[in-house]
């Protein structure tokens, strides 16, 4: 509400706020419009009953109730004379004539005439003749497309009776089903069961630019990247289901190395690692692993999506966990493995993770 909106209420609810005369109910627009007149006892309505006064004066007159009173009345009220007729006796002089007045009387009322109605017989109800039932049809069976059939059965496929698709981890591994199906002949690994769709804070992705798992799973490189992850989780105590591994170019060729990605590898990634995040509802935060990997969550970041800001999603640069990435003295890989340590423990920490081992 503005500053004049008190001003203007307390105008409102004045009653001589409305000084126009179309809006004043004491103006004589308004009575002619409305209906509104005076009252009962003015000059109009006493004007209309001396008329009326007038105009019934006389006409209703019974000679049983003419008395003394009578001639004088009707001797006051203007008017024609009533006719008089004078009856003179043969008795003589002393005859009386009799004066005999005649008044107006009213016209004879119609017959009035009067009908009986006799109240209405109910009919008696129809009795329903019985209804033959028709001959039951026999449903015909609809003639499906086969085509149609063989898509819909290829787009909702079954799911396997294995761990990968435990209720926990299934939207994930679904998720690697139909990268599949979109490039037929690669192979897309799918991601453990000891990991956790619900309880995953984390994405730890791996720039994947060396061979597949044999065990057909994301994992960090090698069998020494892997040890390496998984030393570092205990230390920290960051479970497995806290975390939620991936690749950057989920696809692979089969017996074969991926290389060092291309660009046009890594932006390929992009979309998968987008609906990813939107099946991880609780994901806050990735921890890139190699060049590649750390090119593709910035390239997450300048889409500008509304699932960055409202998760607040914050993206972690961290080294590579295999081959010559890794190569180096044990004090440098004490180093490395410190500051990627920091790195998790900082996400853990926005996630609401407590750090150390129990």
């Amino acid at each position: 509400m503005t500053e004049e909106s008190p001003a203007l209420m307390t105008a409102l609810a004045d009653t001589d706020y409305f000084e126009d005369e179309d809006y004043d109910s004491r103006s004589s627009r308004y009575d002619e419009g409305f209906g509104h007149t005076h009252d009962p006892d003015d000059d109009h309505y006493d004007n209309g009953f001396d008329e009326l006064d007038k105009l019934l004066d006389g006409l209703f007159i019974d000679e049983d109730d003419a008395g003394p009173d009578a001639p004088a009345k009707a001797a006051k009220k203007p008017g024609r004379k009533p006719a008089v007729n004078a009856t003179v006796s043969q008795d003589g002089p002393a005859a009386k004539a009799t004066v005999k007045k005649t008044a107006k009387t009213p016209p004879k009322a119609s017959e009035v005439i009067t009908r009986r109605i006799e109240p209405a017989v109910p009919a008696e109800p129809a009795i329903a003749e019985p209804v033959t039932p028709e001959p039951a049809v026999e449903a015909v069976p609809a003639v499906v497309d086969s085509e149609e059939t063989e898509t819909e059965t290829a787009e909702l496929p079954e799911l396997p009776d294995s761990p990968f698709f435990a209720p926990h981890i299934a939207p994930v591994n679904q998720h690697v089903e139909f990268l599949r199906r979109l490039r037929p002949g690669f192979e897309v690994p799918y991601v453990d069961p000891m990991h956790s769709v619900e309880e995953c804070r984390i994405v730890t992705l791996f720039s994947n630019n060396s061979e597949p798992s044999p065990n057909g799973v994301v994992w960090a490189g090698d069998d020494a990247a892997a040890t390496r992850l998984l030393g570092l989780q205990f230390q920290l105590g960051l479970r497995p289901e806290w975390m939620m591994p991936w690749n950057t170019h989920p696809w692979f060729t089969p017996g074969e190395a991926n290389g060092k990605l291309t660009p046009e590898q890594v932006s390929a990634g992009l979309k998968p690692l987008l609906a990813l995040l939107r099946i991880l509802p609780r994901a806050s935060a990735i921890v890139a692993h190699g060049t590649e990997a750390n090119r593709l969550a910035q390239m997450l970041l300048k889409t500008d999506n509304p699932l960055i800001w409202r998760r607040g999603l914050k993206v972690y640069k961290a080294r590579s966990l295999h081959g010559r990435s890794f190569a180096g003295s044990k004090e440098r890989q004490t180093e490395w493995l410190i500051d990627m340590g920091r790195s998790y423990a900082d996400a853990m920490g926005r996630a609401g993770l407590q750090t150390g081992r129990r």
